[in-house]
């Protein structure tokens, strides 16, 4: 199966009722160079089987990013809201009886409460054991798809940009292509001119030796390797952008990027051409801007 371009952010929820709770499922993910997946579960006891199938999930559906996965315990409809007014006021006496005790003048602020009500909640987790996994199943895939579907978005229009990059890339590279052809006749003139200059006018430069040596310049100034590899690599990043890979290609654009790199540095070293080295220069400006746009892709 080929793999789309997808971004590497994305966020996903759902929620699933487990007895008398419910547990709210929330899944982030940011850049990063391979796949991270973190789990956190707060205010839950995750059965290790249960652990392991939510992880396994995520990687059999995300191929690379920092994926961070939360779990929290939530009060199902019908149930006493451990926060409610009585426990609240409950925690305030008791926290205010606690200050006389200590001598302190000062009357208890009721944001002192809230601390410790989530210090307290935290004695309530509850757990979910191995048997709960096929109730809870169906709340990870939704929220991997709503995290999926986000990715899928953002890389489109990753892709689009990407594109256009590659379309600029490709007409600067046909531009150094054809004043390549000119370097021969530019070679030889500015050879001529230089001997003018260096002899006078007496016309003491033999055709044949003159034509030798601009022969021997155009071949140390050939650069048509060069521009062959740029077009192999340009249709190979294309292939990728169009989703013809069947792993995610971020890697392989990456990669491309360089290459591609690589080839305009050596280009621009064997080509002592001013017009050519300007049309160099622009294209090592936009192919940075595909490659820091290719770090997003998955």
């Amino acid at each position: 199966m080929n793999k789309e371009v997808v971004s590497m952010t994305g966020f996903g929820r759902a929620s699933a009722t487990l007895g008398s709770r419910t547990v709210g499922v929330e899944i982030r993910s940011l850049n990063h160079r391979g796949l991270d997946v973190k789990l956190r579960a707060y205010d839950i006891q995750l059965a290790p089987e249960v652990e392991g199938e939510i992880i396994q999930r995520v990687r059999q559906r995300v191929a690379r990013g920092s994926v961070s996965i939360s779990l929290r315990g939530e009060v199902a409809s019908g149930e006493d809201d451990p926060f409610a007014i009585a426990r609240v006021r409950q925690m305030h006496a008791a926290l205010d009886g606690l200050r006389q005790e200590l001598g302190q003048k000062q009357p208890l602020d009721l944001a002192a409460v809230g601390p410790f009500l989530s210090a307290a909640k935290l004695g309530t987790a509850f757990e979910i054991p191995a048997s709960s996994w096929e109730a809870l199943a169906p709340a990870i895939e939704t929220a991997l798809t709503s995290l999926r579907a986000m990715r899928a978005r953002e890389g489109a229009a990753i892709r689009a940009d990407l594109e256009q990059r590659l379309t600029l890339l490709q007409g600067l590279v046909e531009k150094i292509s054809e004043q390549a052809a000119g370097i021969p006749s530019r070679a030889a003139r500015r050879l001529e001119e230089r001997l003018t200059a260096l002899l006078g006018a007496t016309p003491a430069v033999d055709p044949a030796r003159l034509a030798q040596e601009v022969a021997i310049l155009a071949e140390r100034f050939d650069v048509s390797e060069e521009l062959v590899r740029l077009r192999s690599h340009f249709d190979h990043l294309a292939a990728l952008l169009a989703g013809r890979s069947k792993d995610a290609p971020g890697r392989r654009i990456d990669f491309l990027a360089q290459e591609i790199g690589r080839e305009l540095n050596t280009l621009g070293a064997k080509v002592q051409d001013a017009p050519i080295l300007s049309l160099v220069i622009d294209a090592k400006a936009e192919l940075e801007k595909l490659r820091e746009q290719a770090q997003n892709i998955e």
